[in-house]
């Protein structure tokens, strides 16, 4: 090469070295170089987009049923400019432009910020943990949008998560790992900590947050040591770790049922011979399995209802254990992550569930037949008091039995699954750290069931935020957006963001707020946040204190749940 062309070179380098410091689309990560998107906001505000970053190593082959890896490096430019990878889940409903696989562990990021812009002042951080039972749902754009968000001035984290068999099947002794798909998000997290100031983000306000299934696991975070450090904040929205459906206590016995179900010669209780039959079984197969819940093992009140793979409690002596004790107790005991939380409920959760045909019916016909039923196994309780107290706790609801007053069983059931053991967790948590209730009571069209009603039961269902923060309604009509939806989806949004940036969703008077201020609740004044076409501090929500009455009579400490 003659200098000449040595000279021309050189300057090709440096040329594209400029490009690339300039070109915010192009992030550099210790495994290799992204290349996102420059998107617009429906304010017409410029963020940036990366999709489908690998923050683990593909869970396939051997490494199936195994804690997540270290992903390895890449050459060349990754592209991340679209989503089309979701874990494995039960086939409820279909993601456009997606397939299910198990090489799925990616997450999003979407900023605000020019990434390499060091001049700006680094963002707070929310990452948002997907509901969906444990076995469903998916962190993809397709399903939560995050363009509100990041109007707010925050950097947005998304992620995927192995989900049902494949995230939470195991054996209980460490051949067959526990709570994989817990451990993803885990690992995932550590990502965001270590990654998120490329991209504007400051790691030292990160916020974790999650809805359904996806606030239970946030709140399993909240117990387990290993998360200390990752995160300042928690948003927890209609779901909680210490709710009975969070947890399955029959783990080793339903694996087993799985590698009989698949195999009628599989007589072997070995767990090396059932992680090798699960080894060499397709994915698919896995997840749609024939297992169901044996009497008397389910995690509903109701027998033969409930997910079966769920969070477990571990052996703290097996290695890499992430969750090693009652997900009830270190609320009460302080042994958690002690930072902030928002955590609340929506105004009727049930009404959600209630739509399939007959189910209030039915459920009411169960609980009508023994109501020891409406206690289930989660209180301690004997067989005499159960009967009492399930008792007690319909006379809370209706002076009749629930199949004649078909109301009270969904509202019933709205506390029963939702909104006590919601409400237990702020008081119990409220005792360390600062926390602030909110019930969501606006019935909008953003919602996507406006105009649903139940055997003339109206509020607010189950997961009907998420049209207002995410854009993404449970279903559409094709309506116009309601004035009244926007001001309610910019006070979502205010309030939730406020609480990333500053820990308190109202640091200051605000007219958008009605210049509310958001009060904390304490062990002994339950006060929480009603947000309806107006906003409001109430006390003493639901119920709650009318069970809690029933409970400190009946139950049998220590208690696993609530």
């Amino acid at each position: 090469m003659n200098c000449r062309n040595v000279i021309i070179f050189i300057l090709c380098e440096i040329c594209l070295s400029i490009a690339h410091v300039s070109d915010p689309t192009l992030v550099t990560l210790p495994e290799g170089q992204i290349k996102g998107q420059e998107l617009l906001s429906p304010k017409g505000i410029v963020y940036y987009g990366f999709q489908q970053i690998p923050y683990a190593a593909p869970p396939v082959g051997e490494l199936r049923f195994k804690p997540p890896k270290k992903h390895q490096k890449w050459t060349g430019v990754l592209d991340t400019t679209k989503n089309t990878k979701i874990c494995y889940k039960i086939n409820s409903y279909e993601i456009a432009n997606t397939t299910q696989t198990e090489d799925c562990l990616y997450l999003n990021v979407f900023t605000p910020l020019k990434p390499g812009d060091s001049s700006k002042t680094p963002l707070g951080v929310i990452v948002w943990i997907h509901g969906g039972g444990f076995e469903d749902g998916s962190g993809v754009v397709q399903e939560y949008k995050p363009q509100f968000y990041v109007e707010h001035n925050i950097v947005v984290v998304t992620m995927n998560y192995r989900l049902s068999v494949l995230g939470f099947l195991t054996t209980g002794d460490g051949v067959i790992p526990a709570n994989l798909g817990m451990k993803d998000q885990h690992f995932a997290l550590k990502w965001v900590k270590k990654n998120i100031h490329l991209f504007g983000g400051d790691p030292e306000k990160i916020t974790i947050s999650g809805e359904s299934s996806g606030a239970a696991a946030v709140g399993l975070h909240l117990i387990s040591p290993k998360n200390r450090g990752l995160f300042r904040a928690a948003i927890l929205q209609s779901g909680t770790a210490i709710a009975r459906w969070t947890r399955q206590d029959y783990a080793r016995f339903y694996a087993f049922e799985l590698g009989r179900s698949l195999d009628p010669n599989f007589d072997s209780f070995e767990p090396e011979e059932l992680l090798k039959l699960l080894q060499n079984t397709p994915a698919s197969k896995l997840i749609n399995n024939s297992v169901t819940t044996a009497p008397g093992k389910q995690t509903s009140l109701i027998e033969g209802e409930g997910e079966i793979w769920l969070p477990v409690i571990e052996n703290p002596h097996l290695e890499g254990a992430f969750l090693t004790t009652s997900f009830y107790k270190p609320f009460t005991t302080g042994h958690i992550n002690q930072v902030p939380i928002l955590i609340g409920f929506n105004s009727e959760e049930y009404l959600l569930g209630a739509l399939e045909p007959n189910a209030p019916e039915n459920r009411a016909k169960y609980f009508d037949k023994d109501l020891s039923s409406l206690i289930g196994n989660k209180y301690n309780m004997t067989k005499e008091n159960k009967v009492t107290a399930g008792r007690k706790l319909r006379q809370i609801y209706t002076d009749r039995t629930f199949q004649e007053d078909i109301p009270a069983v969904i509202k019933f059931t709205s506390d029963e699954v939702f909104t006590t053991p919601t409400i237990r967790h702020a008081k119990l948590q409220s005792s360390y750290t600062d926390v602030y209730l909110y019930q969501f009571s606006y019935k909008g069209k953003m919602g996507g069931l406006n105009g649903m009603q139940v055997a003339g039961v109206t509020g607010v269902g189950h997961a009907e935020e998420l049209g207002y923060l995410w854009d993404a309604p449970l279903s559409s009509d094709g309506s116009p957006d309601d004035p009244q939806d926007l001001v309610t989806r910019q006070r979502l949004l205010t309030l939730w963001t406020n609480f990333v940036k500053y820990l308190n969703p109202t640091p200051k008077r605000d007219s958008l707020l009605n210049n509310v201020v958001w009060e904390k609740l304490t062990r002994n004044n339950l006060v929480y946040l009603d947000i309806n076409k107006t906003l409001e501090m109430k006390r003493n929500p639901k119920e709650y204190l009318k069970w809690e009455k029933v409970l400190d009579t009946y139950a049998i400490p220590p208690l696993s749940n609530y």
